[in-house]
């Protein structure tokens, strides 16, 4: 088996010999790991690397032909030895080496689907605990010297209600992380690993930067989907100025370290700091909560001493 061997897998049009981007790849079908559990494959979710089961069927997987010219195969062989527990954000997954290797998930939802409870939003704590989650997640590789390399929005899932059916190990509200075709295990961890060259990435290096910090990297781009994570959550009544800071915090003052990086935290320090930050918030939202209550009795007993 030669890198020649892809992905990306596409299929043909049997008339025009055309490739169907929107179709099924034969050697995809014809595949030992999807005839033996009887997978049918609907729709591609990134043309010719992930594909996924129809949603109406019960459990529904998502099945992604991994390249044989990165590390995402031996990451992923490392990182199922781990208990999947937080602090944790692998999402659960097997490994089929039966031929080509494919990476079997179960579906799980978009970011985008994650939404407050209620129309008020999230209050500072219930933002902040969300963003504890992407930041341990973080942690998590970078203590087993794993880099991600492209992390972005898009390459975090949260795990809905309607989920769970896919898989009994995924967890409701817990956000996971995927996509590992750029991501790199090194020798030295944090504070030791030099910078090395960027490989392509959906969020753009400041300043131009070609080489960077792996880890510091990483957490330049979770201070990137912190702040979008912010954005969209925020409105007149809730601007989180908490987190606000703490996602610039993350992106830091680059200056081009051409070692190991000094502008931004590690993501352990940073997890640190936002427990500290999260307990602050929750006494925060208590007291605002316990403020309103007040103020609303108080109204309500002047308006009954004025009749």
């Amino acid at each position: 088996m030669s890198t020649e061997d892809g992905p990306p897998w596409f299929a043909k049009n049997p008339d025009t010999g055309r490739i169907d981007i929107l179709g099924i790849p034969e050697q995809l079908k014809s595949h030992p790991e999807i005839l033996r559990r009887g997978l049918v494959l609907r729709e591609p979710s990134k043309p010719g690397v992930v594909f996924t089961t129809t949603r109406v069927e019960n459990p529904c997987y998502v099945v992604k032909v991994l390249k044989l010219d990165s590390e995402e195969l031996s990451i992923y062989e490392y990182l199922r030895q781990h208990d999947l527990a937080s602090p944790n954000h692998t999402i659960p997954f097997e490994l089929s080496t039966n031929g080509h290797p494919l990476l079997i998930m179960p579906f799980v939802s978009w970011l985008m689907t994650l939404s407050p409870e209620t129309n008020a939003g999230w209050t500072s704590y219930q933002l902040l605990s969300l963003l504890l989650q992407l930041t341990e997640g973080i942690e998590f590789l970078h203590r087993h010297h794993i880099a991600h390399m492209d992390y972005c929005y898009d390459n975090t899932l949260v795990a809905q209600p309607e989920d769970l059916v896919n898989d009994k190990r995924l967890v409701e509200g817990k956000l996971y992380i995927i996509d590992f075709d750029w991501s790199r295990r090194f020798k030295d961890g944090p504070g030791v690993q030099r910078a090395i060259t960027l490989t392509p990435t959906q969020i753009a290096p400041p300043n131009g930067l070609k080489h960077f910090d792996p880890y510091a990297w990483d957490v330049y781009c979770l201070g990137h989907v912190c702040r979008d994570i912010i954005r969209l959550n925020s409105g007149k009544k809730h601007t989180h100025r908490i987190a606000q800071w703490y996602a610039s915090w993350l992106m830091g003052n680059e200056r081009g370290c051409t070692g190991v990086c000094r502008c931004r935290p590690t993501a352990r320090h940073a997890r640190r700091v936002l427990v500290l930050l999260r307990s602050l918030a929750y006494v925060v939202d208590v007291c605002w909560r316990w403020t309103v209550s007040v103020r609303r009795a108080l109204g309500r007993i002047g308006a009954a001493c004025g009749r």
